[in-house]
This record gives C-alpha cells, sequence and structure tokens, in this order.
C-alpha cells in the first residue's frame, strides 16, 4: 500500500511549544527529532516516571551545551506513582496544562547565548546517557500516531550521520542542511547523495515504542533510542572523507601488510640501534663524568651487546616467518628452491643474498634461515641471555642488528638503511586479501587520535521491507549536529569516585584481613621475581630517572634463572596490595612532577577533621 501521509515529528510533548506554522523554520523542528539528556543510571525509569506523571515536562531534558565546570540545571525527579495516586496526578496536571495555555503562558525555546558552545553528547562512563525521541504520525487532522505493523516486518529504528559541513557553513553547531552528510556502512563512512534516503547496507540503531497518556486522557505513542555514544572511537577510527575544509595534503596510510612489517622487524631494529646510541653516549667522557670508570664502562658496553644478540635473534625470526608468509616466492628464494621472480621480487632477493655483515661476513639471508631453523630453541628458551649463553643458538649464526657507536648502525656491506629495505618489501607485498585481511593497526592510521571530535547528527527511519518498491523507508529530518565526546574530554563531567583506603594500617589493624588476593606465577615469572628480592624501593626509583640520577639495578645472574621446584602462587591482603598502589602512584605522579609540573593541576588534598584510625578524637 502506498502511503504519502506518515511523517517523523518532534515529541508530541514539545509540541505546545508555541510553534508558528507560518514560520519554515519552526515548520521544520516541529519535525526534527529531539535528543535528551539524563545525568543518571537510572535514566530510563526517571523518563518513564515523568511521560507517565508529567510528559508536558519533557522540554527540561532537551540536551543543551555544557562542561562540568557549567552544567546546565538538574530537572527535579518525578516519583513513581501508580493507582489512584498517580490517576489523581494527571488529572491534575492536565488541568494546570491547559490554564497555562489560556493564559498565553507557553514557555518559549531557549535562545542561544552570544558566544555558541557546541553540543557535545558525554559517554556513559561520565555519568551521562542520551535519548533520540520522535513521534510518527499519520498527516491528518489531530496527528494520530501511526502504528507499526510488525506482521509485515515494520520496524522503527535511527542511523547516526557523519556531518562535514560546506563553505560558510557555522563552526559551532552548524546546520546539518549546510553539511554532506555521510553514512556509516561495513565500518567506513560513504557519501550520501540524498539524505532522505536509507542506503544499502547503512548502520541501524534500534527505536523503543513508550505509550503514556496525553492531557486529554488520550494514549500517544513516543519513539525512543539510545544514542550510541560510546561507539565514538569505533565511528572516528572508521575511513572517512577528507574534508571539505581540509586544504592540506592527505596523510598516506600505511597497509596492513606493511604496518606488520614494521611492527615486527623495522621497529625493533630501530629500537635496538637506540640502544646501542644511548650505550655510547654513557660510554663516553663528558662534562658531569670527565674520566668514566672503566668498570662501569664494561658492564654497560657488555649489557648493551648482550640485550642487542638476545633480540637480534627474534627480529631475524619474525622478518624469516614475515617473508614465508607474505611473500612466499621471495622466501623460497632464498631457501634454495628454484622459482619464477618478478623483477621487485628479484631486487629483494639480491638484497638479502648480497648484503654482508663486515664483522662476520654473513649475510642478511644466511642469517634469516639460521634465525628460522632454530625457531624451536629460540621459542623454548627461559634463561636470559646474559645469563647462560650455553642454552641459546650460536652466537656466530646470526649477527648484531645494532651496535654499539654514535649512530648504533651495524656495517653492512654494502650500506642498507632500513628505509631501503622497506620500499623493496613494500614493492613485492601482493594486494590486500578481501577475505581475512589484517586488521588495520591504529598506528598506521592518519589522525589516530584526534583530539576534536566531527559533527553528527540523528535521522529516524521507518522501514517497512515488505513493499520495498512502493514504500522506501521512511526517512526524518537531521537532529540538532552534535558531537561526541572523547573518554578524556576536559569539558566532560566526572562520574564521582571514591577509592577507599583501609583505616587502620597499624600491625594490629592489619593483621586482621584476610590474605584473599593470590598471584599464580610460573616458574620464568619465579625466577625474574627473584631476582629483585633484594632492591629497594630507591633502587626501583634511580633505575628510572634520567642521567645523571639513573643509577642501574644490580642484579645477581645467579638468581636469573627459572625456580627450581615450578612457579608459586603468591597470596596478600587486599588492603595491603592497595597501599602499596597507592604508595606507587604517588611516587610515579612526583617523578612526573618533576618533568611537567602537572602535581597543581590535577591534584587537590583536604583536611578531613576527627577521622582516626581507631576511631578517637
Amino acid at each position: 500500500m502506498l502511503e504519502n501521509h506518515v511523517e517523523w515529528t518532534s515529541p508530541a510533548p514539545l509540541w505546545w511549544q508555541g510553534f508558528d506554522p507560518a514560520d519554515a523554520v519552526a515548520r521544520r523542528a516541529f519535525r526534527t527529532p529531539a535528543v535528551l539528556r539524563f545525568a543518571s543510571d537510572s535514566f530510563m525509569d526517571d523518563f518513564v516516571n515523568l511521560m507517565k506523571v508529567d510528559p508536558a515536562r519533557l522540554a527540561e531534558l532537551v540536551a543543551l551545551p555544557e562542561t562540568w565546570s557549567m552544567p546546565p540545571g538538574e530537572p527535579d525527579k518525578v516519583k513513581p506513582q501508580s493507582g489512584l495516586v498517580l490517576k489523581l496526578n494527571q488529572l491534575r496536571t492536565a488541568a494546570v496544562r491547559r490554564l497555562e495555555a489560556r493564559a498565553g503562558t507557553l514557555p518559549a525555546i531557549a535562545a542561544a547565548g552570544p558566544v555558541p558552545k557546541p553540543l557535545k553528547l558525554y559517554q556513559p562512563a561520565h555519568q551521562r546517557f542520551y535519548l533520540v525521541t520522535a513521534c510518527l504520525v499519520c498527516r491528518i487532522t489531530g496527528l494520530p500516531d501511526r502504528r507499526l505493523d510488525t506482521t509485515k516486518n515494520e520496524r522503527g529504528s535511527f542511523v547516526v550521520r557523519l556531518l562535514q559541513p560546506r563553505a560558510g557553513a557555522a563552526s559551532v553547531n552548524p546546520d546539518p542542511y549546510d553539511c554532506d552528510e555521510f553514512a556509516f556502512i561495513d565500518g567506513a563512512w560513504q557519501f550520501a547523495g540524498n539524505p532522505q534516503v536509507l542506503l544499502d547496507g547503512e548502520e541501524t540503531n534500534p527505536l523503543s515504542p513508550l505509550t503514556y497518556p496525553e492531557l486529554d486522557g488520550r494514549q500517544r505513542r513516543l519513539f525512543t533510542g539510545l544514542v550510541p555514544v560510546g561507539k565514538r572511537e569505533a565511528y572516528l577510527a572508521a575511513s572517512q572523507p577528507k574534508p571539505a575544509t581540509d586544504t592540506d595534503p592527505a596523510v598516506p596510510l600505511f597497509s596492513a601488510q606493511q604496518m606488520l612489517f614494521k611492527t615486527q622487524v623495522l621497529g625493533p631494529w630501530a629500537s635496538l640501534e637506540d640502544t646501542g646510541m644511548r650505550a655510547n653516549t654513557a660510554l663516553s667522557p663528558n662534562a658531569l663524568a670527565p674520566s668514566p670508570d672503566p668498570t662501569v664502562q664494561a658492564t654497560i658496553r657488555a649489557t648493551a651487546k648482550d640485550q642487542i644478540q638476545c633480540l637480534s635473534w627474534y627480529v631475524f625470526l619474525d622478518f624469516a616467518n614475515y617473508l614465508a608468509a607474505r611473500i612466499p616466492n621471495v622466501w623460497n628464494a632464498i631457501s634454495g628452491s628454484a622459482t619464477s621472480l618478478t623483477v621487485a621480487e628479484q631486487a629483494l632477493v639480491t638484497t638479502l643474498t648480497g648484503t654482508r655483515n663486515l664483522a662476520g661476513n654473513l649475510t642478511l639471508s644466511a642469517a634469516i634461515m639460521n634465525a628460522k631453523a632454530k625457531e624451536q630453541q629460540l621459542e623454548n628458551v627461559k634463561v636470559p641471555y646474559s645469563v647462560d649463553k650455553s642454552q641459546w643458538p650460536a652466537a656466530h649464526l646470526i649477527y648484531p642488528l645494532a651496535d654499539v657507536s654514535a649512530t648504533g648502525v651495524t656495517p653492512l656491506s654494502p650500506a642498507l638503511t632500513r628505509d631501503t629495505l622497506e620500499s623493496q618489501v613494500v614493492a613485492t607485498l601482493p594486494p590486500e586479501p578481501v577475505k581475512g585481511a589484517l586488521p588495520v593497526r591504529i598506528a598506521a592510521q592518519a589522525r589516530a587520535n584526534p583530539m576534536t571530535s566531527p559533527e553528527f547528527a540523528i535521522r529516524c527511519v521507518l522501514q517497512r521491507p515488505n513493499c520495498p518498491s512502493l514504500t522506501q523507508p521512511l526517512v526524518s529530518e537531521p537532529s540538532a549536529a552534535f558531537q561526541m565526546a572523547a573518554y578524556f574530554d576536559p569539558d566532560a563531567p566526572a562520574r564521582p569516585i571514591r577509592i577507599g583506603l583501609p583505616v587502620d594500617t597499624t600491625p594490629a589493624g592489619l593483621r586482621k584481613f584476610d590474605k584473599n588476593a593470590a598471584f599464580v606465577m610460573s616458574d620464568t615469572l619465579c625466577g625474574q621475581v627473584s631476582r629483585v628480592r633484594g632492591m629497594t624501593l630507591g633502587d626501583l626509583v634511580l633505575s628510572v630517572l634520567p642521567f645523571p640520577f639513573h643509577k642501574g639495578l644490580d642484579m645477581s645472574p645467579g638468581d636469573s634463572a627459572p625456580c627450581a621446584g615450578g612457579g608459586m602462587v603468591c597470596s596478600f591482603s587486599i588492603p595491603i596490595i592497595t597501599i602499596c598502589a597507592l604508595l606507587m602512584l604517588i611516587i610515579i605522579v612526583t617523578l612526573l612532577d618533576i618533568i611537567f609540573f602537572w602535581m597543581p593541576f590535577f591534584q587537590i588534598c583536604l583536611p578531613l577533621p576527627k577521622f582516626s584510625a581507631k576511631g578517637g578524637s
């Protein structure tokens, strides 16, 4: 059946706000869904109670710009009512509203201030919840509700659209009609040429009906849906078109395969070179230590070289596994199997087989193959390389990827940089597979951590799938433009959090708590924990401080082996762990304060009179 008389409107309790039918802006506002704001975890109960007792107060819940330092006035909660009390209150409310209407005291829509603030929707973690609300009516006298025929799979839903302001649009709270709209389809934003049409595959969110009594006693239906502000990161992580106002060249994104090579091979390789450079800096004379202690120098050099040699094994192993999985032709070629190679693949093979380490005369391909041959031993070794080298493969099978030098770079012949190697690897990579594709690393995305949120709008949708050729989905007008606040948004309200600490911290008080927090440690972790038993808190602090305060941890190699009897289970008291966590937090914050001077901005301590551990004065 062809329907042309069905329409989405704003919630019926907002109709009595004095909309002027002769005003085009007012007529559009009449057809615009409203976003309601709640600041309580019991928001659904509060909403239902209000709609039962006094639905005309819905205007008090409409979302407005707010910050934690300038919150809007919280409306008074409506107490749950039922039976005769509810009926009497409904009659009283209806009478009051009629008298107000006769007297011409209809509430006016609040005007915007001189400096508009962005409408931000905060997350549930900030104790904020938002409902999009609208009415589905028949455009005939009285605007009766248009009921859904669930036997024909009719359903109400809403879609979230990304807005890109066009030239001339307002910079704050732009009009959605001055913006291009993009639909969220299969995890990506796609341009919606006709915003009044539901696109194929567009993500929809459910709308739930709520029946409430009108002033004249009739039952009216309101559709509500929870705005998915918690999906902000998913919306922002999705691929977005370049903004029309962005004149800068787009930042190229790395493919997932290239990013995997960076994270598994190139990144650790670069870190090893940094280790060599830092060790060289510590060994060099400077103004504070013009004559370094030879014993200290030998310790620093040996520690750095052992670390580089140890981690080089795993970089070569990951490189081998990457070639075997991603570029099998190159892997077969360096392993001696005959295969047909492209020009790019042959160039990479030439680099791997022709690049040698000057010290050991070992080729890059030979080191890769040796690491792959020792894969099982490398995966099962438990003892650190600096403790017992006999449990590790022989050092001559590979070469260290970094050197304790001014540059940290291991001399290769011919010279090979990581950038050159990366470009050759990328040239040989196959296209990204459609199925089984690697997830996109957030580090590979442009604007991976955007500080400002784009604008969004919501449209309600009536879906009638049984007659798609005659009755296309009915899409409403867009809601007001809004932003979704980040979890650490500085304007976000703070949910009240209180962390309880034990009151009586004397030995008499602490001994009463049960040791009911267990930590299970393997034999390897047990041995590593044993290494730090002789350290003090001061040693740990000095180990993380920069030069000249830095002091390395003095750990005995003999205590680094896995525990002979296997792992262990350690049980602690929860209050003891809480105290330790508090002390560590204080230490870390104090260290950061030394560098960044943050303390005055995020800590405040107030006196608490007459609060005693023993309960006395």
